[in-house]
């Protein structure tokens, strides 16, 4: 505060007034009692008076006259300087509006001023604008309830009363806003309160973490997925701490040891005690040999589950070393593969059985492992066929005659495609290792799944060439046989005809007591004649047949 101001304060003018009623009278009784001392004569006394009054209303005077000027002086100077102050500060106020309405505008992030009570637009920036899809003037006739999803506004109407009257308020978690073509975005407002004309609003501006949401949720799902996909897998994680060499297991770790998470604690000892036997000096002698950095090293062990089964498990394993090159954790994955054990095995033992019987057979054998696309080919192919072990699964399909590759192929497929066939059957020309054509006969068998899916094709074939060529001679034959039956049938029929003719004509006249001897001669003759045509039908069947 100026010097002035304080002069104005202490002399007011009720000070001033009061200051002067109290010199008046002050000097009023004292002056009348000094001259009532010292002037008896009561004229002479009342002349002095009127003097004593002249004078003090002339000294009065000019002390008011001095005491009126400096307070105008003063009120005129600090009227300026109100003035002064009023007019710097409308202008401070005018350029601060102007800032804060540059920043408010200006602001990457969409500003909205809103009212408190009625959630009501009065004022947005550019951003909001712009990112939003709304006008200006379409915000004037908008509050806060449209720039949400319908099913978010009781949530909003219930933060926005949990607001308090600080200045700077977030509101809590991430929220749902909507753009105008229907577009929903996650964002994060900070709001704080200010004065709009007099009256206090909310502003508020949002920062968009949509894909910052979209990662996370995206995560989670991933998280979801391989929670999902380690549980129906039954893949097991674990880490071990080598500082503190404390273990931890997951939850499928614990389901394939078949023990009890609340009560079994997962230590160097109690795993091992797990271990079969066969695999425990392994377990503990290579734990932490054949690391290699950035390398993971898988192995295979079985263990004793605590209901007495044994499991087979496949471990991968990667080791984390400090700066130094300290080891400092172990992790790794573990998986049951108890049943895939169990099915080499199986298949191991039918490899073994069918080598068995491809060697004891003479037909080429074959067993595909439709599963797996592998298949296993019989000693009959390098026999029969001059073919090698080693042929890949389409070695089959790709030695079919052209001519007969199309029908037997589609027989095929229909039969694996039909659940209720098990048998497969076909007669078709085969391409030998040197090109040669063979008639082959194929019989298989289907092994079908529960869901009627063929998983494995056993199958023979045998080369029916030689068959045939000997079922082509007999063929050929018989119709030679044919030929000269129907050829020699008629001159068979004459003599023979001749020939019981003399003969009855020989018993006619044997009972009549005639007898002639050329009859017997003409039946000799006939008799003759007969066994030559036999013997040249014979001698023909042999040379056809042997030819």
């Amino acid at each position: 505060m100026s010097d002035g101001v304080r002069f104005l304060n202490r002399f007011s003018s009720f000070k001033i007034v009061l200051l002067y009623a109290i010199m008046g009278t002050t000097y009023i009784l004292t002056s009348d009692y000094f001259l009532k001392q010292l002037f008896s004569n009561s004229e002479l006394l009342s002349k002095h008076q009127t003097e004593k009054g002249l004078a003090f209303i002339f000294t009065t005077s000019v002390l008011l006259y001095f005491l009126i000027k400096r307070n105008n002086t003063v009120i005129s100077s600090y009227y300026l300087e109100i003035i002064g102050l009023k007019k710097l500060s409308n202008e401070q106020l005018i350029r601060s509006k102007e800032e804060y309405m540059f920043l408010f505008n200006h602001s990457p992030l969409p500003t909205w001023l809103f009212d408190m009570d009625t959630l009501e637009i009065l004022m947005v920036n550019e951003a909001a604008c712009a990112i939003y899809g709304y006008t200006e003037e379409e915000y004037t006739t908008m509050t806060l309830r449209d720039i949400r999803p319908s099913e978010d506004i009781p949530l909003l109407e219930q933060r926005i009363s949990e607001l308090t009257d600080h200045d700077r308020n977030v509101l809590p978690s991430v929220m749902r806003h909507r753009k105008k073509n229907g577009d929903i975005i996650y964002v994060k407002v900070k709001s704080s309160s200010v004065y709009l004309d007099s009256k206090k609003v909310k502003l508020a501006s949002a920062f968009d973490v949509t894909t910052e949401m979209e990662h996370q949720k995206q995560l989670l799902e991933i998280n979801a997925k391989l929670s999902a996909a380690s549980e129906i897998a039954n893949l097991g994680y674990w880490t071990f701490n080598l500082v503190s060499l404390e273990i931890q297991w997951s939850k499928e770790v614990y389901d394939i040891f078949e023990v009890d998470a609340q009560k079994f604690i997962p230590t160097l000892d109690s795993i091992t005690a797990h271990l079969h036997v066969d695999d425990q000096f392994e377990f503990d002698e290579n734990l932490f040999d054949g690391f290699e950095d950035h390398i993971v090293r898988e192995s295979e062990r079985r263990i004793i589950t605590c209901t007495g089964k044994t499991k087979w498990l496949l471990e991968r394993q990667y080791l984390t070393k400090d700066a130094n090159g300290v080891p400092i954790k172990l992790e790794g994955i573990v998986l049951d593969i108890t049943k895939r054990k169990v099915n080499e095995q199986e298949v191991w033992e039918s490899n073994e059985r069918f080598k068995i019987l491809a060697k004891a057979t003479m037909e080429a054998v074959m067993d595909w492992d439709v599963k797996n696309k592998t298949v296993i080919w019989g000693d009959g192919f390098k026999t029969l066929f001059g073919y090698d072990h080693h042929q890949n699964q389409n070695f089959w399909a790709q030695n079919i005659h052209p001519e007969d590759k199309r029908k037997v192929l589609g027989d095929l497929l229909k039969a694996i495609k039909d659940q209720t066939v098990d048998y497969f059957n076909a007669e078709f020309r085969f391409l030998k290792a040197d090109a040669k054509e063979v008639y082959v006969r194929h019989n298989g068998i289907f092994i079908r799944d529960e869901a009627g899916k063929v998983t494995r094709a056993i199958g023979a074939m045998i080369d029916l060439t030689e068959t045939l060529e000997r079922i082509e001679r007999i063929e050929l034959q018989d119709k030679i046989l044919k030929e000269i039956a129907y050829t020699q049938s008629h001159v068979i029929r004459a003599p023979l005809a001749n020939l019981l003719g003399f003969l009855k004509l020989y018993k006619d006249n044997k009972r009549d007591g005639l007898f002639d001897d050329e009859y017997i001669d003409y039946i000799t003759h006939s008799a003759e004649k007969l066994d030559s045509i036999i013997h040249e039908i014979v001698n023909k069947s042999t040379r056809n047949g042997k030819s």
